[in-house]
């Protein structure tokens, strides 16, 4: 039987997402962390909510929980990985969004479960792009806070990740700006990726 929601988050949101959790269901028990290693033990009748959680969480804690994991990821399937956001702005999309989704083993790779989608404003920059990400995924959180401490899991949609990543190791690449660039390709790293040597 599920009792315990794991809930990884940042400082600020552990809190406010802990009680709307307990909201939702006033008997489950809600265990928030800043860190996977801070999560207790005993994990067969636990599920994990990751909210916009940073780090990658062991395989070993996943197979371990009896009513498995779910992440809010900031980005919309055809952007798994991090900064998903700078990504897409140098693309130059027209859409973004935010997307639930079952953990597994390897990251952002999970059965998606819903899409928060948004229109990307002509002037966003990448602080812009990742601030309606944020509320996107806060939307969805608010969407599915009842299923969540529910037993039963939330319904499937049949749509799947791009296989590109969004890597750390990219967006280094893509922050130093190539001899001979145009202007163009200037112009587009400089927004996507904060590059400020023009």
């Amino acid at each position: 039987m599920l009792d315990t929601i794991l809930l990884l988050a940042g400082d600020a949101e552990r809190p406010v997402l802990a009680e709307r959790l307990r909201r939702a269901e006033p008997g489950i028990r809600v265990v928030a962390a800043g860190s996977a290693g801070d999560l207790p033990e005993a994990l067969e009748t636990a599920r994990l909510v990751a909210f916009v959680f940073p780090d990658i969480v062991p395989a070993a804690l996943l197979a371990r929980l009896g009513y498995g994991a779910y992440n809010f990821h900031p980005g919309p399937p055809e952007y798994p990985g991090w900064v998903p956001a700078a990504f897409a702005l140098y693309d130059g999309v027209a859409e973004f969004g935010a997307t639930l989704h079952e953990m597994t083993a390897k990251v952002d790779s999970g059965t998606i479960c819903d899409v928060e989608s948004f229109a990307v404003p002509a002037d966003c920059d990448l602080q812009g792009l990742e601030t309606l990400a944020y509320g996107a995924c806060l939307k969805l959180f608010e969407r599915w806070a009842e299923a969540l401490v529910s037993p039963l899991h939330p319904p499937r949609l049949p749509l799947v990740w791009r296989a590109r990543k969004c890597t750390r190791k990219a967006f280094a690449e893509m922050s130093r700006i190539p001899e001979g660039a145009s202007e163009e390709e200037r112009r587009r790293r400089a927004r996507a990726f904060g590059v400020t040597t023009l």
